[in-house]
């Protein structure tokens, strides 16, 4: 019988943000999102700003999780998730990630020489992001109920 569940595992340096046993998860790759099932070929890859979507096998739905960037692991049996920084959709402060999000536009459009614009983009795209995955947590808390 073919094997249909792994052991995932992403972490951040500061703290484990989610381990248990998937059925899929879905990654936001540097070359665009790429879905991982039991059995995938090995790999490493980096990992740029996005959501990790993970389903397990008690759940038809979604778990949520923010990422910043960093790499993944996949062996035979398990994935693990090393990210910059990661938060679990129910996590996300929805106003602080807005703050976030309003200082770097308004970064961005100062134009200043001394504005880091890379930077700013950066902030912005993590903000948007965060935003992003707190709103769909927050669809699947209301669709559950």
């Amino acid at each position: 019988m073919p094997q249909t569940e792994f052991m995932l595992k992403i972490v951040t340096p500061d703290r484990e943000v989610w381990r248990g046993t998937a059925t899929s998860v879905v990654i936001p790759g540097l070359d665009g999102y790429f879905g991982v099932w039991a059995g995938h070929a090995p790999l490493i890859a980096g990992m740029a700003v996005g959501a990790v979507l993970i389903k397990t096998p008690e759940e038809h739905v979604v778990n949520f999780i923010a990422v910043g960037g960093g790499f993944v692991e996949v062996t035979r049996q398990a994935v693990t998730i090393l990210a910059e920084n990661a938060e679990l959709g129910e996590e996300i402060d929805v106003i602080r990630a807005d703050q976030a999000l309003t200082r770097a536009r308004e970064r961005l459009s100062l134009h200043f020489a001394d504005i880091d614009v890379e930077r700013a983009r950066v902030a912005m795209n993590k903000a948007m992001n965060r935003k992003h995955v707190a709103e769909r947590a927050k669809e699947k808390r209301t669709t559950m109920v």
